[in-house]
């Protein structure tokens, strides 16, 4: 019982993980955000 309970708790933090990756690349995005907002502002 022990083994199939691990499996499914296995099964189950890879799916959260795989969100959090994407997460990363979004943090990026927020620092080129900034620069453009910057300019934007410098603009007007």
């Amino acid at each position: 019982m022990s083994v199939a309970a691990s499996g499914s708790a296995g099964d189950r933090p890879p799916a959260p993980e795989a969100v959090p990756s994407p997460v990363s690349p979004s943090g990026s995005a927020s620092l080129h955000l900034r620069p453009t907002l910057a300019m934007e502002a410098s603009m007007q």
